[in-house]
């Protein structure tokens, strides 16, 4: 199946692969993850797209891999099927895209001013995927940390959280990618794909 989702396959290794070369050259991290201050105040912007490919440790990697292979390869096939195998990608890839570069850019609207700050990992484009399918599938059960939910449920949890998270700077976790891929997703999959937004009104 995961050779019908060849784009998720790809981002999937080019993840790892940049993973293992920022391993042996540490250099690599320090250039290219996202530093907020440095963006705005040094003209770095091509740190809002190369944080995406860049992670923390295996575990930080591992977690987004399987997530976006959860998520990513039911879309990428289902739009396929749908529209065909290359616009199906395309969108699907733009879907992605948009996401990340939404996560990316409420990251540095809302830390600019912090030098010290550093983000890094795929985490706003998986969010941006995560709610496509949740736009598709609400009802669909999860597994969130090993508890079945519903996956709006864990939608209005996820949004909540990081909202949360944002203003309390709980934990060190990138919460305004989080969201900001999470919106970005769900308004590129309302403008790109046919009837998205029929369904999401069919919910209702």
């Amino acid at each position: 199946m995961i050779f019908e989702a060849p784009l998720t396959l790809t981002l999937i290794l080019t993840n790892i692969i940049a993973f293992i070369v920022m391993r042996y050259n540490p250099e690599i991290f320090n250039r290219f993850a996202e530093s907020p201050y440095d963006i705005v105040h040094n003209k770095r912007y091509y740190q809002i797209v190369t944080s995406a490919f860049l992670h923390v440790d295996w575990m930080h990697l591992l977690f987004n891999m399987f997530t976006l292979f959860s998520f990513g390869t039911y879309l990428e096939i289902m739009f396929a099927r749908s529209t065909g195998m290359l616009a199906g990608t395309v969108d699907y890839g733009l879907i992605y895209l948009i996401s990340l570069l939404c996560g990316s850019v409420l990251t540095v609207i809302l830390n600019y001013k912090n030098p010290s700050y550093l983000a890094v990992g795929a985490s706003g484009a998986v969010s941006g995927i995560v709610f496509s399918y949740v736009l598709f599938n609400p009802f669909a059960m999860i597994m969130v940390f090993f508890v079945p939910m519903p996956a709006f449920v864990f939608a209005f949890l996820y949004v909540g959280i990081s909202i949360y998270g944002m203003k309390t700077k709980m934990g060190n976790i990138g919460h305004e990618a989080h969201l900001g891929g999470a919106v970005g997703g769900v308004i590129a999959t309302l403008i790109l794909i046919k009837g998205a937004f029929d369904v999401l009104i069919g919910h209702f």
